[in-house]
């Protein structure tokens, strides 16, 4: 991945993460995201390009504990181009992120999604990904609370 890929990558992972599509995703896609990962683990984000274009995104960190000899490789958001789906993107991605993470010295490489995305749970099956732990993540759509609208519209009026 190269600066000039920050972008293009940032408006597909807009497309992709979305709150409609995954209400309950507990880490937010923003504009951070990728200039963050780029920035403190910036070998371990890689882009696919078809033609000059960006079709694809893995990005990653590799994790060290304290007081441990482990390293994890972490697959922290991977995504693609909706018309590519199930074209060998993806695995591409995964494929050469995990022998960076070996060459880094990671041990294990980890990753999570959503316990109901079964397409992302059948991908990551197909590539060695097991011993699954699920977690709950709850979440409340406050659109619906009595209050919503009127302390919204305060909290505009008020700068906040």
């Amino acid at each position: 991945m190269r600066l000039a890929d920050l972008a293009p990558v940032y408006e597909l992972g807009e497309r992709l993460f979305t709150a409609d599509r995954w209400p309950s995703l507990y880490r937010t896609w923003d504009e951070y995201e990728p200039v963050a990962l780029f920035n403190s683990d910036g070998d371990y984000c890689l882009v696919a390009d078809r033609e000059g274009e960006v079709v694809g995104f893995a990005l990653g960190a590799v994790i060290e504990k304290r007081k441990s000899p482990w390293k994890y490789g972490y697959l922290m958001w991977i995504g693609v181009e909706p018309a590519l789906a199930r074209s060998g993107v993806a695995s591409r991605l995964i494929d050469q992120l995990t022998e960076l993470f070996i060459r880094a010295g990671a041990r294990i490489m980890m990753v999570d999604t959503d316990a109901d995305n079964q397409e992302s749970i059948q991908f990551f099956r197909k590539h060695g990904f097991g011993n699954e732990d699920p977690h709950v993540y709850m979440s409340k759509n406050l659109t619906g609370h009595p209050d919503y609208e009127r302390l919204r519209t305060r909290g505009e009026r008020s700068g906040d």
